[in-house]
């Protein structure tokens, strides 16, 4: 490409062509051609002649505007390619479209349009739209008839239209409409969206009344929109070149369907970005104002600020959103843009960071094309790319994919916006973000900006903290100096005012006054969300407008400065109104009783509900809830189409409602716990009421998902049903409530789990259901749920032995997982009638060989006798176990526990034995005579972990009921109990001196309790992982602690000082326990990824990695002479190794009588005869030994392919009896 510019002597040359990597900032020209020998050549402009041509004077207003502009360089299609060679001729136009798109600004000049007749200045033109003297000219201009100058208009960010004399009419944004108007072509197009997602008929469309000189380019003009390829062949006709063109379009199509439907299994929050359908009229800044701020902004993502974090915080109602909204608007116009996603309290997905970064991918690959390929490649080279950490998720696809970017195809900046990071739903996930955000300064090819807002609450400012100034830009609102805040604020209230004036009809034209509106402002205390909403409630009083702003102004709050108070009484006058005067009393209590329900429902609702769909879920006349919320549009939006959901138009409502001491008036609070008991109670009762087998009518067991008219699922699961199946577990858990044998939970799951499952299945939310069913399971008591807790265990091994089959074909709910689901789980029996009426008189022989074991027998931990004899465990049943160590034999079991024990611990003397269970409680033995010592009601949830003392005088407890216990390991006498920040226990382990205690959270934190003066004192808090932090332990020198996370990595820490030490990554999941060796030389880890990892403890160095077990690891221990590694993993297999070789030493014996199962995905059968099979649920056959033919078994499962017979023998048959569905039939005489 090579560019123009002025040389020293003020004439025009032309630069060398340039490579695109090494172009300069350039403006681009948009013209009509005149006539061939008219126009200003590359030989021209060579030779020094051709200033004498009429075309040449384009050439001097482009050089005159890009100097205005500080453009050294431009381009100008007649005189910048040189058409005598073929070569450069073709490459010109098939980059034209690039060419444009990479110019900083377009000109267009418009040699047939005017301004002479007018006198007023540009900015007067440009400001008094649409009466524009030079507008029917402009409607007529030849430049919109020509087929070239579509893809001038579309490709640029900036376009920028002249007239004749050089006279700016106006851009592509203030002249969006009449361009609309003029031209066809959608607003989005105009705004910069991506080409692809218009139809290609719509693309085509554009094009119908447009001409070019030359028939051929009627396809070339389009090469750039439709962004595809091809040879130029002048003289191949309009025809031909048409032909050519549909054909390179279907081959891009076919290559972007690939890539889209990949795109497409990353779940995503779709009203997330700042311009969804949801947040279509969100405001953005009015012009004039927050200028200054606005201008950092900018400076910060334009300039040369290598801090790739912009955060800007403030208290609730100083516009933060309206401010995240006005720069993605900008950026997007400009293409810059590269996503954004708007958190949102009870926003469903919209609070989750789950699927922020995938969610963030998606918008990334649409809006930069050329790394949506690249973005494609991540996702399939990591297929468990949703099971990762949100750091994983992040580095794989979006700062992978931005690094193998070419800066020549892409933006040099790339935005990306993340408004009220602070209403993400998980404080781990909140301190997390920043963290692997930062990482964007490592990119080179494209400078990656992310903007951030937040409230200044403790997570995020911690967070924040520790990044360097180097790395993050942070912005106070609060710190704007006053009168600039009350600037904008007077200029908004104006705004609003000016419209509500208008619409009304209000006199005088300053109406109310500069008098009144001072004191709003005053009264605002700086709170924007003030005055929107008092802008609202004054608009809403219509002929009374008047009245409610003294109303306002003389309020009981108008003197005082307190912006919270403020905005308090505000919403508590906005309440009292929307009840109408002259009720008696009882009828006020029962509109007010309507309020609470209703407003408390809609704030405390995980996910926002349409009017219908939440009368539908709280069982209620549609009308009450239409009448309750008539007057409350100040408060909320309510869309006028009832289908459509209800938001509240500020999160800061929903914190006043809840908070007795901020909503004064009590008769409005909403108590939150009792809200949720009636959302939860409403959920089970929708579900009781609409749940059935086969919901939507497939009839077919094998019918995949992924086939099913999407319409058929909205119509049979409507969005309260989805609702309820989603979130009735939160709403119980956030309820306070005790579930209990024979409540209505316990009724509802034992006639309706298998139906909940399909649901969840059908409407794509199979990942959620493991997480609701262990939630459920934790809500359990065991003294209220001795039948309720063993269901429950069943109904998760139901679920994960199935979970890969049901998830695409959900029906097989009722027939593959029914039928080979084990006799011994009680779901088989219970669901008996459930069965698919295909399948319902089918009998499966059970081989006469011990159960397979499923991933639910697992061993959770280990600890050795002191003299390394004998090694304990916990396991998935409700007894420690015991086992001889060189022997590898079972000694015994330790019962007295109702549920399954977590965590073993022996005393240092080896006569104590003590476990934590699933039960509660702590229970202690002497491992000699089996005796229970003590059995203590220790918490009031899960116990995760307990561990003696060095000196054998304390016992630690740590649970999911967020506490820490130490006990008198003698007695059992609790001496000390402390609250763990309000973050589940998963660790605790004590210090060599035993002096403190270090915890391990689900909160992503290890914290450090001093307990020596048998008080806890937090003495440190060390944040640097990114997921619940699994296993800690300390050094043998007490210096260093190790930690283990889901975020898959190993973290070394600095006990003193709290500081990260070293990172150890090489798991490719969950890391589930760590340990040191005796020396301290080594750490060692367990994962999920089935693999223990041997580490040196100071390079971080990988020294060995055992891959032996069939199952992911849960524990890994040294002997006590260091001789011998411990690992134990899910499927209840517990393994010796050499601590000096790692050769493995052998198995521990097995307690159970089972055949054990390399994996949770395998079922089997057995006819009368022997005839023995193992089947995995995906329809691989993995083993087949064959006897005398006897019975029928027959199942259906979904399938990739065509199946053939497996042997010569009929015993075994497969066909097809749909698409992608086989029956599996076992027949015999």
């Amino acid at each position: 490409m090579r560019l123009l510019r002025r040389n020293s002597n003020g004439a025009f040359e032309l630069t060398k062509d340039l490579a695109d990597d090494s172009l300069p900032r350039y403006a681009i020209l948009s013209h009509t051609w005149l006539d061939d020998d008219e126009e200003v050549t590359f030989e021209d402009l060579i030779s020094g002649q051709g200033t004498s041509k009429r075309g040449y004077d384009k050439i001097k207003f482009c050089g005159r505007q890009a100097a205005k502009d500080d453009f050294d360089y431009f381009w100008v299609d007649t005189c910048c390619i040189r058409k005598e060679s073929s070569a450069e001729h073709q490459e010109a136009i098939t980059s034209m479209y690039a060419w444009y798109r990479k110019a900083e600004k377009c000109y267009v000049y418009l040699p047939d349009v005017s301004t002479s007749t007018s006198n007023h200045s540009s900015a007067e033109k440009e400001d008094r739209l649409p009466a524009r003297p030079w507008e029917l000219a402009f409607r007529r201009s030849r430049w919109f008839t020509r087929g070239w100058t579509l893809q001038e208009l579309l490709a640029p960010t900036s376009v920028e239209f002249f007239s004749a004399e050089g006279v700016r009419l106006g851009d592509k944004q203030s002249l969006e409409e009449c361009l609309h108007e003029i031209t066809g072509v959608p607003r989005q197009a105009l705004q910069g969206g991506d080409m692809a997602s218009f139809t290609v008929a719509e693309r085509f469309s554009w094009t119908e009344d447009r001409t070019t000189k030359r028939k051929e380019d009627k396809a070339y003009c389009l090469l750039g929109i439709f962004q595809v390829f091809m040879p130029v062949l002048y003289g191949e006709g309009e025809d031909s070149a048409i032909a050519r063109l549909r054909e390179e379009i279907d081959k891009r199509h076919a290559e972007h369907a690939k890539l889209d439907q990949l795109l497409s299994t990353l779940p995503h929050a779709a009203e997330a970005a700042f311009n969804s359908h949801s947040n279509q009229h969100s405001p953005i800044c009015l012009p004039k104002t927050r200028e200054e701020l606005l201008q950092d902004i900018e400076q910060w993502a334009d300039g040369h600020d290598d801090r790739c974090i912009y955060w800007l915080n403030g208290i609730a109602g100083t516009g933060k959103s309206t401010i995240a909204r006005t720069i993605a608007r900008r950026y997007y116009d400009r293409g810059n843009l590269g996503a954004s996603f708007f958190f949102s309290k009870g926003g469903g997905d919209l609070s989750n960071a789950n699927v922020l970064v995938t969610t963030l991918a998606r918008q990334l690959a649409n809006r930069v094309p050329s790394v949506k390929p690249h973005i494609c490649d991540a996702i399939r080279a990591q297929e468990d790319i949703l099971g990762q950490s949100l750091r994983d998720q992040w580095n794989h696809l979006i700062i992978g994919p931005l690094s193998k970017l070419k800066s020549s195809s892409s933006p040099s900046i790339i935005v990306l916006v993340i408004d009220a990071l602070d209403e993400c739903d998980s404080e781990g996930d909140i301190r997390a973000i920043p963290k692997f955000l930062v990482t964007a300064r490592s990119l080179r090819k494209v400078r990656l900006k992310i903007f951030i807002t937040s409230r200044p609450e403790i997570p995020i400012r911690v967070s924040m903290s520790r990044l360097s100034k180097d790395e993050s830009r942070v912005f106070i609102l609060q710190e704007i100096p006053q009168t600039l805040v009350d600037r904008d604020l007077g200029l908004f209230f104006e705004k609003s005012f000016s419209t509500i004036r208008e619409e009304r009809g209000f006199e005088p034209d300053d109406w109310p006054g500069m008098q009144y509106i001072k004191q709003l402002v005053k009264i605002s205390c700086g709170l924007f969300i003030w005055a929107s909403i008092a802008c609202r409630y004054v608009r809403d009083g219509k002929q009374l407008a008047m009245k409610r702003i003294m109303g306002l102004i003389k309020g009981p709050l108008s003197g005082t400065n307190n912006p919270q108070r403020q905005l308090d009484q505000l919403y508590t006058t906005v309440l009292r109104e929307s009840i109408p005067q002259g009720f008696s009393a009882e009828d006020r209590a029962e509109l007010q009783t309507d309020l609470r329900e209703i407003l408390g429902s809609i704030v405390i609702l995980f996910s926002p509900l349409s009017q219908d769909s939440l009368a539908e879920l709280l069982d209620t006349d549609p009308n009450r809830v239409k009448t309750t919320l008539a007057d409350l549009h100040t408060i909320f939006h309510i869309p006028s189409n009832a289908s459509q959901p209800i938001r509240h138009h500020h999160p800061t409502f929903r914190d006043f409602l809840i908070n007795k001491d901020r909503c004064s008036d009590v008769s409005f609070w909403v108590d939150e716990r009792q809200i949720h008991r009636a959302l939860a109670d409403s959920c089970v009762k929708i579900m009781s009421k609409m749940l059935k087998r086969d919901i939507c009518g497939l009839v077919l067991p094998g019918t995949l998902v992924e086939d099913i008219d999407p319409k058929v699922k909205d119509r049979c699961i409507p969005p309260a049903l989805e609702y309820a199946c989603l979130y009735w577990v939160q709403h119980y858990r956030q309820s306070g409530m005790v579930l209990s044998d024979g409540d209505s939970v316990h009724c509802f799951l034992q006639q309706h789990f298998l139906h909940w499952l399909e649901v969840m299945n059908l409407i794509g939310r199979s990942s959620a259901i493991g997480a609701i069913l262990r939630m459920y399971h934790a809500l359990l008591q065991p003294p209220v749920n001795e039948r309720q807790i063993p269901w429950a265990k069943d109904a998760r091994r139901f679920f994960f032995a199935f979970q890969s089959i049901i998830k695409q074909a959900p029906l097989q709910t009722y027939c593959s997982a029914l039928t080979f689901i084990p006799p011994t789980n009680e779901l088989k029996s219970h669901f008996r009638d459930q069965k698919h009426p295909w399948i319902s008189r089918s009998k499966i022989a059970e081989a006469d060989v011990p159960l397979a074991k499923d991933e639910f027998n697992y061993v959770n931990d280990l600890a050795f006798t002191p003299d390394g004899k004998q090694i304990a465990s916990g396991s998935n049943i409700s007894a420690a176990r015991l086992w001889d160590v060189d022997k590898r034999a079972a000694l015994r079991k330790l019962g007295g526990l109702r549920d399954k024990v977590s965590s073993v611990t022996i005393s240092p003397d080896g006569s104590t034995i003590a476990a934590g269970s699933d039960d509660f409680t702590v229970v202690a033995w002497d491992i000699n005579t089996e005796r229970v010592r003590y059995s203590l009601q220790a918490h009031s949830g899960w116990v995760n972990s307990v561990m003696f003392s060095p000196d054998g005088k304390l016992l630690v407890s740590g649970s999911m009921d967020e506490t820490v216990a130490i006990w008198d390991a003698a007695t059992g006498r609790e001496l000390l109990r402390f609250n763990n920040q309000s973050s589940c226990v998963n660790s605790a382990t004590f210090s060599p001196d035993g002096s403190l205690v270090a915890t391990g959270s689900v909160d992503e934190m290890i914290r450090l309790w001093d307990i020596s003066k048998a008080t806890e004192d937090l003495r440190t808090v060390f944040d640097g992982h990114s997921g619940p932090v699994n296993s800690v332990r300390f050094s043998p020198t007490g210096q260093r602690i190790v930690s283990g996370s889901d975020d898959m990595t190993i973290r070394l820490w600095d006990s003193g000082t709290g500081t990260e030490v070293k990172v150890l990554r090489g798991h490719t999941k969950k890391v589930m326990a760590v340990t040191y060796s005796r020396d301290g030389r080594l750490v060692v880890s367990g994962s999920e990824d089935m693999s223990v990892r041997i580490w040196d403890a100071t390079s971080g160095v990988p020294v060995h990695i055992l891959r032996d077990h069939t199952s992911g690891i849960n524990a890994v221990l040294f002997s006590p002479n260091g001789q011998l590694l411990a690992s134990c993993s899910f499927d209840d297999e517990v393994r010796l190794w050499d601590a000096n070789t790692w050769a493995p030493r052998g198995t521990l014996e097995d307690f159970e009588d089972v055949v054990p199962s390399s994996s949770g995905s395998s079922a089997s059968f057995q006819s009368a005869h022997r005839m023995a099979s193992y089947w995995r649920l995906d329809l691989e056959m993995v083993l087949s030994k064959s006897g005398r033919k006897k019975a029928w078994n027959c199942a259906d499962f979904p399938v990739t392919g065509t199946l053939s017979p497996t042997s010569p023998s009929p015993l075994i048959t497969f066909w097809l009896h749909q698409p992608r569905t086989t029956k599996l039939c076992g027949c015999g005489t």
